[in-house]
């Protein structure tokens, strides 16, 4: 059998084995005898035991206090108590002694490599890949990207798979399906197929009837071509009886709140039959009014760690905010929000699949930060800590089809997020960041 550490009470661990500083305390390769222990020392190779933080794990248990989670080549090898994880001599060790971990959150619609400050048109591979650590940096350790996407995202998802990872994971939609006729839009489907995406994206929506919407005649052959391609389908909506329609027609994932109609129970009914998820995307109808006065988040340091000062200077801009005042969408969506958050309740409430999310990419749109308004947001319109955290782990990632992610269980990616306050408390807290691990690699601050 072989020699392990005991990991140290609390209050007592930094006294008994000597470690250094939270966040990289190392003891490697000695015995409490102060013998070497060859097994003992083969077995502890490259794993890393953090240790002594209340883990929430993800799973909907209790949290696990004194918790211990080990983590070999990128993935977790154990999670427990310490009373039930022995740590292997050669282990490196991390006290996280006072601090709460919990899997990284999990958005599952936001848009990536696009926009570049307030412009849209930059799309390329760095790009990306500064938005996939940026998103890294707010503890969003994996990202579902529902439109726009081109090959360079394809390659980029098709790099992650590597215990050498520290930014976001990424998924794509590929291109957003359009047509008027079904063999238009059917080929929209196959050019995205071709590529490699993981969803096929259309809308049904006509822009608060500034356009005409997709037809069930159109979306209907997009959804069955879908499905024969192994491929979900996920769909921009609005209206209520669009949605039932939808969710006949077997859709899979609506990616935005339905805003002019409080849910019935028929239509709460079709989301059971279905088992389809239900993305919010509350922060989406936030940034279309926001931003006609100064809002009280440009204040929030938490907020200007990533934002650059003339962004903040031109959405203060007071021609602009006299704009969106004036924009009749902007306020039509700002009155249109109290359904969403509705409605957000009564599916919360009647047991569906809440799947985070927040359409953050954009101009003005702030990733990473807009994904921790969000969830200030859910709570605001009624759900719990545990239930918010909830859409944005596990759920998260069962609507995005990921068995890998979304909990800290044996055999997972070690994506995980150290706090300094307890999320479960209050769900502000999940800003009380102090770091990010991502297949078990620190994530770099900027």
């Amino acid at each position: 059998m072989l020699r392990s550490l005991s990991i140290p009470a609390r209050g007592t661990a930094l006294i008994a084995l000597g470690l250094l500083v939270l966040g990289a305390s190392v003891l490697a390769g000695c015995s409490p005898q102060g013998e070497s222990d060859p097994a003992a020392n083969q077995a502890g190779a490259g794993l890393t035991a953090y240790f002594d933080a209340t883990i929430i794990d993800g799973t909907g248990g209790p949290p696990i206090t004194e918790g211990v989670l080990l983590v070999r080549d990128g993935r977790i090898e154990r999670v427990g108590s310490a009373d039930e994880v022995d740590v292997p001599e050669a282990a490196i060790l991390v006290d996280l002694s006072g601090k709460f971990v919990m899997p990284g959150l999990i958005d599952t619609h936001v848009h990536v490599g696009g926009t570049l400050g307030l412009e849209g048109g930059h799309y390329s591979t760095e790009n990306i890949l500064r938005q996939l650590g940026l998103y890294a940096r707010y503890g969003i350790t994996t990202v579902n990207s529902l439109g726009d996407d081109q090959p360079e995202a394809i390659d980029v998802r098709d790099s992650q798979n590597t215990a050498a990872l520290d930014r976001a994971r990424i998924f794509v939609g590929g291109t957003v399906v359009t047509g008027d006729t079904a063999e238009e839009a059917l080929a929209v489907v196959e050019e995205n197929a071709a590529m490699g995406v993981d969803w096929i994206k259309f809308r049904v929506d006509d822009n608060l009837g500034t356009v005409p919407k997709m037809s069930p005649s159109v979306y209907q052959p997009v959804i069955e071509r879908a499905h024969e391609l192994g491929l979900p389908a996920a769909v921009h909506v609005y209206y209520l009886d669009d949605t039932k329609l939808l969710l006949e027609s077997g859709i899979d994932f609506i990616a935005h709140s339905v805003r002019d109609a409080e849910f019935d129970e028929e239509t709460i009914g079709l989301f059971a039959g279905r088992n389809a998820c239900y993305s919010p995307t509350l922060t989406r109808e936030l940034s279309t009014f926001v931003y006609e006065d100064t809002p009280d988040f440009f204040a929030d340091p938490f907020f200007q760690a990533e934002v650059d000062d003339e962004i903040i200077a031109q959405l203060s801009d007071p021609e602009r905010q006299q704009s969106v005042k004036e924009n009749r969408a902007a306020q039509l969506y700002k009155e249109a929000l109290p359904t969403a958050s509705a409605n957000l309740m009564a599916l919360t409430n009647a047991g569906v699949r809440i799947a985070f999310g927040t359409d953050s990419g954009p101009p003005a749109r702030f990733q990473g930060y807009f994904e921790h308004l969000e969830l200030a947001m859910m709570a605001d319109a009624g759900m719990t800590p545990a239930q918010i955290l909830k859409s944005a782990t596990i759920d998260a990632a069962a609507c995005l089809g990921l068995d890998d992610v979304g909990t800290l269980e044996a055999g997972n990616w070690a994506d995980f997020v150290v706090l300094g306050a307890n999320p479960l408390e209050d769900i502000l807290n999940t800003r009380t960041i102090e770091a990010v691990y991502i297949a078990g690699n620190r994530v770099s601050r900027r």
